[in-house]
């Protein structure tokens, strides 16, 4: 299940982090709990970042991502093909990032299902400005967050696959994935966030 129920901004921060969760999914296949996991971060510099506090916060949004992955999808994440592995990392982010899983749900997944595979800066205006209707923290939210959150979200949908820009358009793509991958997320039993990544 979903476990972010407030909405946050703080995904301008952390972006896709695909390399990095790979990295700390191979370690856990390999048998490494979470304290060791903790120890190959935050001691052995795994995602090699300066910063003592920029490993810190890395190390609290990859494992929570991880933690919401069942062994099957952090192994098939690890071994699997780029496309289904990136696949992966997306719905790891989605189960803890509230508004970007309401983005895929109510944004991305309409369009696809629609055949609009164009995603223009009006889907993001309108997108958010649902939002602040609907939430008093994101309406206290300024407009400088609200542009960092869209160019981060785009970055975010370019790296997992699902976005292509021709020129000054961008194209919504879904990316084609391992079919027994596709089945397991189907059986899940989250259908808004199965259909968002891999269609009905």
């Amino acid at each position: 299940m979903p476990i972010e129920m407030n909405y946050r901004s703080t995904i301008k921060s952390h972006s896709f982090l695909f390399i990095e969760m790979k990295n700390l999914c191979r370690l856990r296949i390999q048998g490494f709990n979470d304290v060791e996991l903790e120890e190959k971060i935050l001691c052995d510099d795994l995602f090699q970042v300066v910063s003592e506090s920029r490993r810190r916060e890395l190390k609290s949004i990859i494992l929570k991502r991880m933690h919401v992955l069942d062994f099957y999808l952090i192994k098939k994440l690890v071994i699997s093909d780029l496309a289904t592995g990136r696949l992966i990392a997306l719905y790891a982010l989605i189960l803890t990032d509230r508004l970007f899983r309401e983005f895929m749900v109510e944004v991305v997944a309409d369009k696809l299902a629609t055949r609009d595979d164009q995603l223009t800066n009006a889907d993001f205006d309108h997108f958010f400005e649902r939002k602040r209707q609907q939430s008093v923290r994101v309406n206290s939210w300024t407009d400088y967050t609200f542009y960092k959150l869209r160019q981060v979200m785009i970055r975010i949908l370019l790296e997992s696959g699902f976005l292509r820009v021709n020129k000054s358009t961008r194209h919504l793509i879904r990316p084609i994935i391992d079919p027994d991958v596709r089945t397991h997320l189907a059986d899940l039993g989250q259908p808004e966030i199965t259909t968002a990544l891999v269609g009905d």
